[in-house]
């Protein structure tokens, strides 16, 4: 008895599989750098939020809670900007 192949023992994916699978990972280095970026965003946007509430403390306050020298006198330009500012 002869035994023939119907077809031929792939010995690697096909083409279009690969082109698919660099597709795929393509789309998740595409979604981790958004995602990256996303949370970047978001870190930088709570640190600006934490400084602002930070530099409406009083210079005395943030003394107290042993802050950095260097955010009291922020502090204290703002507030002194604001004050000029303000009586216009």
């Amino acid at each position: 008895m002869e035994t023939t192949w119907s077809r031929p023992i792939p010995l690697s994916r096909s083409a279009w599989l690969r082109a698919g699978d660099r597709l795929v990972d393509v789309g998740v280095l595409a979604m981790s750098m958004l995602s990256g970026w996303w949370h970047r965003w978001q870190a930088a946007r709570v640190r600006a939020a934490e400084f602002r509430a930070l530099r409406e403390l009083s210079p005395s306050v943030l003394r107290d809670i042993g802050a950095p020298p260097e955010w009291i006198h922020e502090a204290q330009r703002w507030r002194e900007q604001r004050d000029i500012g303000g009586d216009r």
